[in-house]
């Protein structure tokens, strides 16, 4: 059966890695994507383990289309009857990619048509559309002429993690988060430092990959569940040998920092809800004088720092230049892996605290741009 996923722009290698690497198989990176085919109980596995994808889709259909008479053709053939039982509702969500004589709202109504009046023909039933609750949710793109239709089988997106009961303003994505951790090359085992760990996303993160936390197994609201294709049985079972697999909390070599005691607070309530307490050392300081606060170098850095006026810095290139400077004392040696929002700022100041650039790649953040960076000391 065909698949494909949706993760963070700039972020579809790591996607396509992560999935290799669960179900053995390969995946094809696209805009925002990634394609691959799998069983049902792989499409199942994802969703209980995968930690740098937001949702996985079945796909239904894939191909190129002129106008609306064209998909609604290709969904009225493409046999949605195995997909939804006549009680179940069913809604379309729609994204529209280029110039189109249409809307994205046009496109999700004409498949909404198409799908009630292909059941209809084969069942005589018509199907009941909730567009706020729906039990089966189809997913389609048209990104100029290429047309995607997909099943929802994760629900709400992944990225919502189980442990976030606590926010930090200019927090991080988890998804983000896991994704930089396998930029960075760190591994379990590894020392591993976020200077400004907020409400503790990346230790936290670091903690669940070390231990093989599967985060989905924890989430309540998994669209599969309520998909027909799906045996309860084979979920319940691969649901308890994934939990047989996970290791017991235990101290590990990670350390958040933060300067604020109220983020330390909301980190530590995070850590508590992951089940993790105990595993990550939380510390109250400053990181322009990281040296003060550890004796023990960590080999990779990985963190995502303020930024702007609204975070308090009316000097970013010189707040950066301090930080990174004290990164480098305090862990000669380490890789450095940051995310931020204007680059220029970040080089410069990795070169005047001594640090080589060795890779960039921007990532869209919703609308916004980010960059993460590398850098060895």
């Amino acid at each position: 059966m065909r698949f494909f996923a949706t993760t963070v722009t700039g972020l579809e290698d790591i996607a396509a890695a992560e999935v290799s690497r669960l179900l053995g198989v390969g995946a094809v990176a696209d805009v925002s994507k990634v394609f691959f085919e799998a069983s049902l109980e792989g499409c199942a596995l994802l969703n209980y383990s995968s930690k740098s994808l937001n949702k996985i889709y079945l796909l239904v259909t894939r191909c190129e289309v002129e106008g609306l008479a064209d998909v609604d053709s290709v969904v009225g053939s493409a046999g949605l009857v195995e997909l939804i039982d006549r009680e179940q509702s069913f809604a379309v969500r729609a994204e529209r990619h280029g110039t189109h004589a249409f809307t994205s709202m046009d496109l999700a109504a004409s498949v909404g048509r198409a799908i009630i009046e292909s059941y209809r023909s084969v069942t005589g039933v018509r199907l009941k559309v909730n567009l706020n609750d729906p039990d089966v949710e189809f997913l389609a793109i048209l990104r100029d002429r290429d047309f995607i239709l997909g099943v929802n089988t994760t629900g709400v997106s992944l990225h919502r993690r189980y442990y976030r009961v606590r926010h930090h303003r200019a927090g991080l994505s988890p998804t983000v988060a896991h994704s930089m951790l396998m930029v960075s090359g760190w591994r379990p085992g590894e020392p591993l430092l976020d200077p400004f760990c907020g409400s503790g996303t990346i230790p936290i993160e670091a903690a669940m990959h070390a231990l093989n936390i599967h985060p989905g197994l924890r989430m309540e609201t998994l669209a599969l569940r309520r998909l027909r294709i799906f045996s309860p049985e084979m979920l319940d079972e691969l649901a308890e040998r994934l939990r047989g697999e996970e290791e017991r909390p235990r101290p590990l070599e990670i350390t958040g920092l933060d300067a604020s005691p109220k983020s330390l607070a909301d980190a530590e309530e995070n850590l508590e809800r992951a089940g993790l307490k105990g595993c990550v050392r939380l510390v109250l300081g400053d990181a322009l004088s990281l040296e003060k606060h550890f004796n023990m170098p960590s080999s990779r850095i990985v963190c995502n720092p303020p930024f702007g006026v609204r975070m308090g810095l009316r000097d970013p290139q010189r707040f950066y230049t301090i930080a990174f400077a004290s990164m480098k004392r305090a862990s000669p040696g380490a890789t450095l892996t940051v995310i931020v929002s204007k680059p220029v700022v970040v080089f410069r100041a990795l070169e005047e605290a001594g640090w080589t650039v060795t890779g960039e790649r921007k990532v869209m953040l919703g609308s916004i741009a980010g960059y993460i960076i590398s850098a060895t000391s």
